[in-house]
Parts: C-alpha cells; sequence; structure tokens
C-alpha cells in the first residue's frame, strides 16, 4: 500500500473519530416555561417517589430539559441564579445525568450534556436495585476549588448542601409537573461513582436522585 493512500486512510479515520466525539454531547431542546400546576398545587402534593412501586418509564429529552433547567437557576433570562452561589459565580454544585446509555454532565450556560462515558454505570453507583433500574439518575456533585474564598466556610460541605437543597426542591416541583417521581437519596457507592464520573481530587458526590415517569 502507497504512503499516499496510507496518509489518507489516516486523516479519514482521525475526522471519524473526532465526528463521533462531538456527537456524543446533546444539546438540550428549550425547556418547558409554562404550563402545570401552580406553585401552591405543586407544593401540596409534592412527595419523594416510594421504593416499591418507583416508576421505571423513560424521561424525554424534553421532559429532562425542563428538569435540568429549573434545578440550576440559571433560568431568569439573565437575571442572576435562583440558588445561592459562592460570591456571585457558578453554583459550586455539578448535575450530572446517569442513564443506560451513558454518564453526562450537565453544562449550565450551553444548557447541554457533556458525555462522560457511553456505559451504563447505573449498577457501579448504587446497589439499590429501583434505582439501578431508573431511566435517569442525577447526581450532585461539590467542587471544593468553585468556592475560592468562601471555602473556609464549607465545613463538612455544608454550603454545598444548601445550594443542592435548593437544586432538588426545583426539581421536586418540576418534575411534578410533568408527571415525573423523584428521591433524595444519600445512599451510594461514592468509589464506583467517583470512577464513573471521573471525579477529580477536591471533588464530592453528595447525593443522587432517581427519577421516572409515571403513567
Amino acid at each position: 500500500m502507497s504512503r499516499k493512500i496510507i496518509l489518507c486512510m489516516s486523516i479519514i479515520m482521525c475526522c471519524v473519530v473526532a465526528a463521533g466525539a462531538a456527537w456524543a454531547d446533546v444539546k438540550l431542546p428549550d425547556p418547558k416555561r409554562g404550563g402545570g400546576d401552580g406553585i401552591f398545587g405543586l407544593l401540596e402534593k409534592r412527595a419523594s417517589g416510594t421504593r416499591g412501586d418507583f416508576p421505571k418509564n423513560d424521561i424525554s429529552l424534553d421532559e429532562l430539559s425542563t428538569i435540568l433547567w429549573a434545578a440550576t437557576g440559571l433560568n431568569r433570562d439573565g437575571k442572576g441564579w435562583t440558588v445561592p452561589t459562592a460570591g456571585g459565580k457558578s453554583p459550586y454544585v455539578k448535575i450530572y445525568a446517569v442513564k443506560p446509555d451513558g454518564v453526562f454532565l450537565y453544562d449550565w450556560k450551553e444548557h447541554s450534556l457533556v458525555e462522560i462515558s457511553n456505559k451504563n454505570a447505573l449498577g457501579e453507583i448504587t446497589g439499590d436495585g429501583f434505582v439501578k433500574e431508573s431511566p435517569c439518575v442525577l447526581v450532585f456533585v461539590t467542587d471544593a476549588g468553585d468556592l475560592g474564598s468562601m471555602a473556609s466556610l464549607n465545613a463538612g460541605n455544608s454550603l454545598a448542601y444548601i445550594a443542592t437543597g435548593a437544586m432538588t426542591q426545583n426539581i421536586y416541583l418540576a418534575a411534578d409537573s410533568l408527571g415525573i417521581s423523584g428521591r433524595y437519596m444519600v445512599s451510594f457507592n461514592g468509589d464506583g461513582m467517583k470512577n464513573e464520573l471521573k471525579l477529580r481530587d477536591g471533588e464530592t458526590p453528595l447525593c443522587i436522585m432517581p427519577l421516572g415517569k409515571r403513567q
């Protein structure tokens, strides 16, 4: 085989690999900003999904888009965040979506899912049967490096848990409006999660939240 043919084939392979890597990321559709029950109706019926009959029906990309948009607080058309932040910077808690088709990091600014891997890692992050069968599990991870000068105030990840509480409450309300159940949980496989999410030193998983569509 001539050197020219080999060179051409190498260029083609590089292009295919690059295209595949870019295709793995998912640009989310615009979130739903209207409809559903009012805030007081949602607060009245808001509840965690139960272990025994937790729904396992798939969540659409449109629904996941709305839930993640509600969670972060970057949802008021440039007016700032609706969750606690450190010195006005982006929240110091990241959200990962673990699904049967892969592990993704939610990018607040681009409103997209950045692929971490294409592996079904649900069984690696938890031993709970109903969680492993969920169509989507959100994982909340704090990054100590994002706190800056406020790091000394974060004893026991207290600031991070406050931010996570605000995010998960937003998720509960948005999910209920869409007919989706969620459950806040602090039981998970920390070592497995760090490996599957490819977390760095200083990044700490705080909790998980399985989601499932009700009939």
